[in-house]
């Protein structure tokens, strides 16, 4: 006869830490469940289905070209124009699509929340993940147009884990912040669209790093986004790159997420009574 599992209440640290990675790895298959919701879901009934991963840079990075290139005549540090601002796009739209998943991920599963326990970090979790198929179409469209053009580099592949890193830690550790305060406060819902628009300027998209004021720069690591978008742009040229905006930039991004997470877990008890 196999013996039922205990769940243990405990106001030890180290317990309540072991007790959540255990409840992470009983419910993985519900995580693969969401995974499988979002990624079905997210082009139904749509004409153009998975189109839209790639019409979405597309037609912004020829907006981009026509308004900034042509029109306002902004630098590209010697990229083509199509290559500078794709290359910001597509990293830059992955990130908006998981912040903005992740902040509404709780509000959105409601139902689910306030009936059954399991961890909530699993849904904002399984967004973050579903994303990297958007990610990973526009990144190899984005190969195959440097290649094309004669920009391509190996460090485009090798530096790219390094860069969805620290992408990903941002994301997911601001979104988990917004999620919770969305949660009890539905203002926030209103706010995300403005924040990643003001972010959206904070971070090198539309111009080159260089174009940024000497006095701000050294404070550009306090936006990882800022160090990804332009290694990406590094990438293209063959370097070189800022490796102390990288490795900043990596730590505040762990950084982020660690405090988006503790916010997150000291909320996660009174989600199903606030929402």
């Amino acid at each position: 006869m196999t013996p039922l599992s205990t769940t243990v209440i405990s106001a030890d640290r180290q317990e309540r830490l072991r007790q959540f990675l255990k409840d992470l790895w009983d419910f993985r298959e519900l995580f693969y469940t969401f995974l499988q919701r979002d990624l079905k879901v997210r082009y139904k009934q749509t004409a153009l289905g998975a189109v839209w991963v790639v019409l979405q840079p597309v037609t912004t990075t020829l907006a981009y070209v026509l308004v900034f290139g042509k029109i306002a005549r902004m630098p590209t540090d010697g990229l083509p124009l199509v290559l500078f601002y794709f290359a910001s796009n597509v990293p830059w739209n992955a990130f908006s699509r998981e912040l903005t998943g992740c902040a509404l991920s709780i509000e959105g599963n409601a139902q689910l929340v306030t009936k059954v326990y399991f961890p909530r970090i699993v849904i904002p979790g399984a967004i973050i993940s579903a994303s990297l198929v958007d990610f990973a179409i526009g990144w190899f469209i984005l190969n195959l147009i440097a290649a094309w053009m004669g920009y391509w580099h190996w460090q485009l592949v090798a530096m790219t884990p390094l860069l969805l890193l620290i992408q990903w830690c941002t994301a997911l550790g601001i979104g988990l912040a917004m999620a919770a305060l969305n949660a009890q406060y539905r203002d926030v819902k209103n706010v995300i669209g403005f924040f990643i628009q003001i972010l959206m300027l904070a971070t090198p998209v539309i111009y080159p790093i260089s174009r940024l004021p000497l006095g701000l720069q050294p404070y550009l690591f306090l936006n990882p986004m800022a160090a990804v978008v332009t290694a990406y742009r590094d990438c293209l040229k063959g370097g070189p790159f800022n490796a102390h905006l990288l490795g900043l930039s990596l730590l505040m991004g762990l950084f982020y997420l660690c405090l988006g997470f503790w916010f997150f877990r000291k909320q996660e008890s009174r989600l199903a009574d606030i929402l």
